[in-house]
């Protein structure tokens, strides 16, 4: 079988397409929930360790260049750690898309479908991606491409509509429920579901 490998364009589209998803869907609401005020504060803060992280794994991948993670994880801890690695990321991986089917399709059936049921809506969007992946992983990336640009634009005038709602003394008091809320538990809201 021949490898297909995708092109960066792909690749960083589909990434942006899944924190675009993950961003409108439940993150505004548990940021809030659990930082009040200081949302902008632990947003900056989140920021800056993104930042450290993502110069820290740019440093070590191009140590490696060529590799994939399980390559780098075969190199420094040997075959069976990398098979463990491997399974654990696709447990992961598989657990990560059932949550967010199951959170998109209630969001769904409470906004739109309140007289469908939610087993159902969860199998339409599992034979839906059962069908796409028949098609092949690369028409997945090529569409996700064309879609991004009309889901940036659609994000922009959301923002640019509900302009009108913001209110600077809502920021305050900076810290929103205290230090560790903003810094410890508005950190662990970007980590995990």
């Amino acid at each position: 079988m021949k490898e297909r490998k995708l092109g960066t364009l792909q690749a960083i589209a589909i990434v942006v397409t899944v924190m675009i998803s993950h961003i409108i869907l439940n993150l505004p609401n548990h940021l809030i929930t659990e930082t009040g005020s200081a949302t902008i504060l632990n947003l900056i803060y989140v920021f800056i360790i993104s930042l450290i992280i993502f110069g820290l794994s740019y440093k070590v991948l191009n140590l490696f260049s060529n590799s994939d993670i399980l390559d780098i994880c075969e190199y420094a801890a040997g075959k069976t750690i990398k098979n463990i690695f491997g399974i654990m990321v696709c447990i992961y991986l598989s657990l990560i898309c059932a949550f967010v089917i199951r959170i998109f399709s209630e969001s769904l059936v409470l906004i739109y479908f309140p007289n469908i049921d939610l087993e159902i809506v969860m199998l339409i969007f599992i034979a839906i991606t059962v069908l796409l992946n028949l098609f092949g992983f690369k028409s997945i990336a090529r569409t996700t491409l064309i879609i991004l640009p009309v889901i940036l634009v659609a994000m922009v005038i959301i923002f640019i509509a509900s302009c009108s709602n913001f209110v600077p003394e809502r920021a305050f008091p900076i810290l929103g429920y205290g230090a560790s809320s903003t810094f410890l538990s508005g950190l662990r809201k970007y980590i995990c579901f």
